[in-house]
């Protein structure tokens, strides 16, 4: 992944293109009993070169993107990254977006809502609907989960992972996909919308949740149940921590101060040598106050991840779902 991903960004300058070129590799980090993201064959993106002209035909779209995003008007990463989403399935040479935050209400009540209704032309081993269509239900989620030593179960308890915010979990975001997001999804309600779509006929379901698992800077934890093998893994520290930290990195290594909402993709700028990027963190930690997120390089090209959060970190621990799945705990 990491290869084919450097290779496509190469020719990218726009941080949204860039971001999408991140996407199409990124793992899911989590298995909820249901398929992934769609692959780059189901996009019809498989073949390299066929794909970094497709990417580079988007950075000429520069202004329709804009257009779009403003729909929107939000920072939130999650907001952004459903956003490139619709935009992926709506122009993939195998994908057409059908319609996207589905409220689903039935007598005057709100139910919930579909995140992503899509059709793909792929023909596989999954049975296709009429003309050879397929039609998806997808539920999107980008997540930054850091791995705390102690907390709720045992060492592999998914509700040890929590975000930065100290609300949400990995076992609590999982949990919500398999109780309540997806099975909504074949809900009478929802299958009434999607006639009303002309999504008539069989209905594959997919979850879509790239991110990244971040391990405490000088503890090495057991990956979480339900967290693939191949999930995206960083470091997080305490503000303290971070110049014992930053020693143990080699000569040379150089580092990004991300900016919300572009957590995704490698900036296309040149990374920050360590001494400028301290400078930067001590700024960021004057001005806000809050965690910071970190993209350091080191000399021989690998890229780490690394969360910088505030000495009182966490404030708080979210509570495990109730009646989770035995898988989750």
């Amino acid at each position: 992944m990491e290869e084919r991903l450097r290779q496509d960004l190469a020719a990218l300058r726009q941080p949204w293109v860039r971001d999408i070129a991140w996407l199409l590799h990124a793992p899911d980090m989590a298995t909820v009993d249901y398929p992934g993201r769609p692959t780059l064959a189901e996009l019809g993106l498989d073949h390299d070169d066929h794909r970094r002209a497709w990417l580079r035909r988007q950075e000429s779209r520069e202004s329709d993107f804009q257009a779009h995003r403003l729909k929107r008007r939000s920072q939130r990463l999650g907001i952004y990254h459903e956003l490139l989403w619709h935009w992926i399935l709506d122009h993939a040479p195998r994908t057409r977006l059908l319609a996207h935050n589905v409220a689903l209400r039935d007598s005057g009540q709100t139910l919930g809502e579909l995140d992503l209704l899509y059709t793909s032309d792929r023909v596989g081993d999954a049975s296709p609907g009429p003309g050879g269509v397929e039609i998806f239900h997808a539920e999107l989620a980008i997540k930054f989960f850091l791995g705390l030593p102690e907390g709720p179960g045992d060492e592999q308890d998914p509700s040890r992972w929590i975000g930065v915010g100290s609300f949400d979990s990995l076992a609590i975001k999982c949990h919500r996909l398999q109780s309540h997001q997806l099975p909504q999804g074949r809900s009478p309600v929802a299958d009434r919308q999607r006639r009303a779509l002309g999504a008539d006929g069989p209905m594959h379901q997919r979850t879509i949740m790239p991110g990244c698992l971040y391990q405490p800077w000088d503890q090495r934890l057991s990956l979480p149940r339900l967290a693939n093998d191949g999930a995206e893994q960083g470091l997080w520290c305490h503000r303290s921590d971070w110049h014992a930290l930053s020693r143990q990195l080699p000569e040379g290594a150089a580092g990004h101060l991300l900016a919300k909402p572009h957590w995704l993709a490698p900036p296309a700028t040149e990374p920050m040598p360590l001494a400028i990027l301290d400078n930067e963190l001590a700024r960021h930690f004057d001005d806000l106050g809050k965690s910071a997120h970190l993209l350091l390089v080191l000399p021989d090209g690998r890229r780490c991840r690394v969360f910088v959060v505030s000495r009182e970190w966490p404030p708080a621990m979210p509570l495990p779902p109730r009646n989770a799945s035995p898988s989750a705990h």
